[in-house]
């Protein structure tokens, strides 16, 4: 898949493209490496996990800004290196006790995936907005020789920018609670999903403007029959597998 004309890709297929809401995160820890195992094997087409720099400005995969909810430790994701994350458990629930999974590094990200499947890496940490930062993430990427299949996104366009003035043809992607409008100069809009009650012509207008629309919506199962009536590209899931599921018994 390549996100420049994933559209086009999209009518072929013939349904939208699934993403992986940090793996399979309804069964897995979120952003573990079983997570985004159990992704790829469900048949996920895109995978979605976030980014944070460490204290020595290493890439890690993890949501949060503290590693309190998801690790066996307590403290700021940038106040650690590298190596002292290393040294937590990701948590685990009960019957999965024994299971020792770490923290990923954005290379081992790449080399656990393959470079193979395209990501939408989420930039969470403020610093990517920063010039040096953004350049660290592009150099990492060029080295594993991913950058066309993956993608950049936030909240914040700042960030997103920043690392396409560093390589323009990143695609990029902005999330957004509350604008109506797919009108922001990037590749991939990610609208919580009631604007598009709110806004019927949102896909439509996105797909004039040439852009990718994904429904913000880690349940899409729910409200599957209207993304499909509207024409979305993809969905976000927490369950690729019951998201794919639910597609090919609506094809059906």
């Amino acid at each position: 898949m390549n996100w420049q004309n994933l559209v086009q890709q999209r009518l072929k297929l013939g349904r939208p493209f699934v993403m992986a809401h940090r793996g399979n995160s309804a069964m897995l820890p979120e952003n573990s490496p079983s997570a985004f195992y159990q992704a790829i094997a469900d048949g996920a087409d895109v995978i979605e996990t976030d980014i944070h720099f460490t204290k020595d400005e290493e890439i890690v995969v993890i949501h949060d800004a503290t590693v309190d909810r998801t690790l066996a430790g307590h403290g700021a994701v940038t106040a650690m290196t590298l190596a002292e994350l290393k040294r937590l458990k990701i948590r685990q629930p009960a019957e999965r006790q024994a299971i020792d999974e770490r923290i990923l590094s954005l290379p081992e990200y790449i080399a656990f995936t393959g470079g193979k499947i395209p990501t939408a890496l989420e930039l969470k940490d403020p610093r990517f907005a920063e010039a040096r930062f953004a350049k660290k993430l592009v150099d990492i990427l060029s080295r594993y020789q991913v950058l066309e299949i993956y993608g950049v996104i936030s909240f914040e366009l700042p960030k997103v920018q920043a690392v396409q003035a560093i390589y323009p043809p990143i695609a990029t992607g902005w999330i957004t609670m509350y604008h109506p409008f797919p009108n922001k100069p990037v590749n991939f809009i990610g609208p919580l999903w009631p604007i598009l009650l709110l806004n019927p012509f949102y896909v439509t207008w996105a797909h004039r403007l040439g852009k990718i629309v994904c429904p913000l919506d880690p349940h899409p199962e729910k409200r599957l029959s209207l993304y499909l009536r509207l024409g979305v590209d993809m969905l976000i899931t927490n369950n690729p597998g019951l998201t794919l599921r639910c597609l090919h018994g609506a094809a059906k």
